[in-house]
């Protein structure tokens, strides 16, 4: 049963015992999580989105095209770049692009490189391997280290097929992307931050790499109360500076800041066409015509809103719903975000079912309709032509969900 996925945080005792005694049957417009109509829903619903996973890889794979491409080969083009150049001139757009066409790059393309300069120490081993071979690896690698953040040791429940097989899995294997090490830390290090503070605090730290996903971690750690993974994420961070700066030198750091802030500046005048794959608040009042001052605004308010949700799901402690509240939350908090940083969504999700099954409730016609919008949102997002930004729409109803349930746990236990 996906029950076994995560720890259980539905109601105990007689609440639990009662739940269940109310029979297998669905109930009104809704159905038992459990039983026999409730699994071959579910049992469906992964097997379309594994249709839609092998469709993707097969369109994909016969798609004839001149030579490496995607966000992957990128990647290892930065890579290659620390090992033949001066690390500070990664951060120079114009010396990068020289590398970047020299490596098979199109003239016509931009990528410039904006991470902070700890994520180096994951390129420059990568840029040493071929290609395919890095690419293979660091998917490989990352998405097993997702899917055990997942999951966790329970590598027969069917939550690690759903997770396997979420149409955001295939998108971040497709775009060769970072999704799956950022919710691998973040979706670990939060659940480890309770019983093991130290391993928990320094999966945190390392998720600084991408600090714009982990706006809402501070909060939620500070209310509940685990200071100690605090300290430990904290100390990670300042270590990882340190071994950065011996291994690249000091002057990476005022670089990227220089950079950083011409990027944005940048990014925030030429990227329409890329609003659309954005799941964050800023990016959705863009796309609806809103002017830059309004959406900052809005992402304002909103990020304020969502961190008001989080502290309160954190009071009682770092729960597979507080998470999931928090993995749902970063998109609305940050505004800068894209379809292939989503699979920690997909655990919500996830999550949100086995407590579901665990504490034997009952899923009503319209919540079970947001959870499939929600793992199959983002194929929707690659759609260019659909004006509505139905990825922040579905995120918000999703964490209104979550925040309701939490509420409601907390009070029956």
């Amino acid at each position: 049963m996906l029950g076994r996925a995560v720890a259980d945080t539905g109601p105990q005792g007689q609440e639990l015992r009662a739940a269940r005694a109310l029979g297998p049957r669905s109930s009104g417009s809704g159905w038992r999580a459990g039983n026999c109509e409730f699994r071959w829903i579910i049992a469906i619903l992964l097997a379309l989105f594994a249709g839609y996973q092998a469709a993707y890889f097969v369109i994909i794979a016969t798609r004839s095209s001149p030579g490496p491409a995607g966000d992957a080969f990128y990647l290892w083009i930065w890579a290659k770049s620390l090992i033949s150049h001066p690390a500070v001139e990664i951060y120079d757009q114009a010396k990068l692009k020289a590398v970047q066409v020299a490596l098979g790059m199109s003239p016509q393309a931009a990528d410039p490189f904006v991470f902070p300069p700890t994520i180096m120490l994951v390129l420059a081993p990568l840029g040493r391997l071929p290609y395919r071979v890095a690419y293979g690896f660091a998917i490989g690698a990352s998405l097993l280290l997702y899917l055990w953040a997942t999951v966790g040791r329970e590598w027969r429940s069917p939550a690690l097929l759903a997770g396997l097989v979420a149409p955001t899995t295939t998108l971040t294997v497709v775009a060769g992307q970072t999704g799956f090490l950022s919710g691998a830390l973040l979706i670990g290090g939060l659940r480890l931050a309770t019983r093991h503070p130290v391993l928990g605090g320094m999966l945190l730290g390392l998720l600084t790499y991408k600090p714009q996903l982990g706006l809402l971690v501070p909060i939620a750690l500070a209310s509940a109360g685990l200071w100690r993974a605090v300290a430990v994420a904290t100390g990670t961070l300042l270590a990882l500076v340190a071994i950065t700066s011996a291994a690249f030198g000091w002057s990476v750091w005022p670089t990227w800041i220089t950079a950083t802030e011409a990027f944005s500046s940048q990014f925030a005048a030429q990227a329409g066409e890329l609003r659309h794959l954005m799941p964050t608040v800023w990016a959705s009042l863009l796309q609806l015509g809103f002017t830059q001052q309004a959406a900052w605004a809005g992402q304002l308010l909103a990020t304020l809103a969502v961190a008001a949700v989080v502290w309160f799901c954190f009071r009682q402690g770092a729960t597979p719903l507080a998470i999931a509240a928090l993995l749902v939350g970063a998109f609305l908090t940050t505004p800068y975000a894209f379809v292939y940083d989503m699979p920690m969504v997909s655990t919500a999700v996830i999550w949100l079912v086995v407590e579901r099954c665990r504490s034997g409730g009952v899923f009503q016609l319209g919540e079970a309709a947001l959870l499939v919008l929600a793992m199959f949102v983002p194929c929707l997002m690659l759609m260019p032509e659909l004006r509505l930004p139905i990825g922040v729409i579905c995120l918000v109803l999703l964490l209104g969900t979550i925040f309701r349930r939490n509420s409601r746990v907390r009070q029956e236990a």
